[in-house]
């Protein structure tokens, strides 16, 4: 494991080698890290963890796949593997990761995984380009789970949509981490979603973001934010750990979603579950906008 630093006049990016994972974001004029890091080890000792080829958590650790069971740890492995890099400037890193026997004995498809993290101006670019070189089409799911430092308490930030819309759909979580497949519309103000600890105390809050551009998160006493943008991620999660008040927040989008609570069921009729022909590439994009 090494870690890699890009930079340019505005930010600094640390990126670690083992699941391609952000370490810390520094705004260099302020000297701020806004990437959460528990060096007390005493909440979640994670940064910005990629989540691949399932997000969340499988009922009984397992799914089937053409008859067979394969068992999977929560969130998937990529972000446990070491990755190669195999571009990069004082700007840019772009690291690759790629299927093994270890792999395929959990995850029964060849994929090559490839990250690029590229700064311009105040924002972090992020694309995700996976390629299916295995025979058959390959099922999977996608997320980004960055940790936020927040000043204060949880109640003074906010989550703000674009466009401003009136209303999102909530999927409910029951039992966590599980949804339950159900889904109330929540009302929102001017596309406000207000945060707190209370919200987040019964596990993680998940939102349909489909046919939004971007969601902020904004502290209600400074003008500064962090804007991500959600057009190829159709699901919202957000979290920060149950009863504990902690000094983060996480505000992940999701390309796929957990499982629906029961027995485990196949890959391919996952709820959220995304796919990708034989000898195609999936590009995912979206961007880090700090101001």
């Amino acid at each position: 494991m090494q870690t890699i630093k890009i930079t340019n006049e505005k930010i600094r990016v640390v990126i670690s080698t083992l699941g391609a994972e952000i370490q810390s974001v520094e705004l260099l004029e302020s000297g701020v890290n806004v990437i959460w890091n528990d060096v007390n080890q005493q909440y979640w000792q994670r940064h910005a963890p990629i989540l691949f080829p399932i997000i969340g958590r499988l009922n009984d650790n397992s799914y089937k796949y053409r008859g067979r069971k394969y068992e999977l740890n929560q969130h998937g492995f990529l972000r446990d593997q070491e990755f190669q890099v195999i571009a990069s400037d004082y700007n840019f890193v772009k690291l690759q990761s790629v299927s093994s026997l270890k792999t395929l004995a959990k995850y029964p498809f060849d994929y090559r995984f490839e990250v690029l993290y590229q700064l311009v101006d105040n924002r972090l670019e992020i694309c995700y380009q996976i390629e299916n070189v295995d025979d058959n089409t390959m099922y999977y799911s996608l997320g980004l789970h960055p940790g936020f430092n927040i000043k204060g308490t949880l109640d003074h930030y906010q989550l703000i949509f674009e466009p401003r819309i009136k209303e999102i759909r909530r999927l409910r979580v029951n039992p966590a981490p599980f949804i339950n497949g159900t889904s109330s519309l929540e009302t929102l103000e001017n596309g406000v979603f207000p945060l707190s600890y209370s919200l987040l105390n019964q596990g993680l809050v998940i939102v349909d973001t489909e046919n939004l551009e971007s969601v902020s998160l904004s502290n209600l006493s400074s003008v500064n934010q962090i804007e991500i943008l959600l057009a190829d991620f159709p699901y919202l999660a957000i979290w920060s750990p149950e009863n504990q008040n902690a000094p983060f927040v996480c505000v992940e989008p999701f390309r796929g979603l957990p499982d629906l609570y029961g027995q485990p069921r196949n890959l391919q009729d996952k709820l959220g579950i995304q796919s990708i022909l034989s000898g195609q590439i999936d590009k995912i994009k979206t961007s880090l906008t700090f101001s």
